[in-house]
């Protein structure tokens, strides 16, 4: 394969961690995969857009309400692969486990965290491969 630019092609898919700050001294760590090239990133995408192909087709929007919706579904089920549970805790203290749809939660309501997600999934030097 000829490529350029040496990315590390299972961190793309499977995910490095990083750290998203909250302006205020909180870390949140969390596993980002890549939004390029990411097949599974794609294929749901894909899915959740068929819907709306005609319309878009006819040169309408689907409106910001719907590509907000659909984005996060997306970065929360494809990109968004998981965080450390000591760094998430709910409203008790306990630490939040990992799942699809506590993604989608999140992401739903925590706008700046959606964006670091999606910024951080597009970034490729996230995901350049290590020098040995």
């Amino acid at each position: 394969m000829l490529k350029f630019t040496k990315t590390d092609r299972k961190s793309e898919l499977e995910g490095v961690w990083l750290d998203f700050d909250d302006g205020l001294g909180n870390i949140l760590k969390v596993k980002v995969a890549r939004s390029d090239g990411n097949p599974h990133y794609d294929s749901t995408l894909t899915r959740l857009m068929s819907p709306y192909q005609k319309k878009m087709e006819k040169g309408k929007s689907v409106g910001n309400d719907v590509a907000k919706r659909i984005m996060t579904e997306v970065a929360a089920s494809e990109l968004l692969l998981g965080w450390d549970e000591e760094t998430l805790t709910d409203e008790e203290g306990k630490g939040v486990k990992y799942s699809k749809e506590a993604s989608i939660e999140l992401l739903s309501q925590d706008t700046d965290l959606r964006e670091f997600v999606l910024t951080e999934a597009g970034d490729q030097s996230n995901f350049l491969k290590k020098k040995k």
